[in-house]
């Protein structure tokens, strides 16, 4: 089985987080996450970020989490923030993960845990690390094709998604041809040694 897939957390950047206030350093602010898959909601938080004092700021949240009797409990948690100043003037903050005390960008909700907490506190991996050399092309090709909003598979039509500039459109289906061609090789030199 190995460890578990960070596909599969609840993820909180703080730097998405802050985007979304804009909150900046001397500023408090709140809001609320619903993450969603496939349109269905899988998840919701509530959030306070709280960065008028630099020695004390703080992210407090207040979400539901599904324990292991598959009930709903409602936590509350605050992390820790701290701020680091930038060659060119400004702070960059990080937040403090809750179990390793390490600066961390991310935290992450893995499914059946209470609390958020850095990746390497959870022992969390990527979908990618556990796949072998002959599926890494694929899993490729499949994102970029999630990413785009396209079906997955080999050989699929791909169509430009609104909004996108033609030249970004470009790049983006020479590097599909690209993982798409790839793949195809790999078909052939399996079938070839067969």
């Amino acid at each position: 089985m190995g460890k578990p897939l960070i596909e599969d957390c609840l993820a909180l950047d703080l730097a998405w987080l802050m985007r979304l206030g804009p909150i900046s350093t001397g500023q408090a602010g709140s809001g609320k996450i619903n993450w969603s898959m496939d349109g269905e909601k899988i998840g919701a938080l509530g959030f306070r970020l709280d960065l008028r004092n630099k020695d004390a700021a703080r992210l407090n949240l207040a979400y539901d989490a599904i324990g292991g009797d598959g009930k709903r409990q409602p936590v509350r948690q605050i992390l820790q923030l701290t701020p680091v100043q930038q060659n060119f003037g400004g702070l960059r903050w990080w937040l403090r993960c809750p179990v390793t005390g390490k600066r961390v960008r991310t935290v992450y909700l893995a499914p059946g845990d209470a609390l958020f907490a850095g990746r390497k506190a959870l022992g969390l991996s990527y979908r990618v690390e556990r796949l072998t050399r002959f599926n890494r092309p694929f899993e490729k090709l499949y994102r970029m094709q999630r990413r785009l909003g396209s079906t997955q598979g080999l050989g699929t039509g791909l169509k430009r998604p609104k909004g996108m500039w033609r030249r970004t459109f470009a790049r983006h289906l020479a590097a599909l041809e690209s993982h798409d061609s790839a793949c195809i090789e790999r078909i052939t030199a399996a079938v070839q040694s067969a």
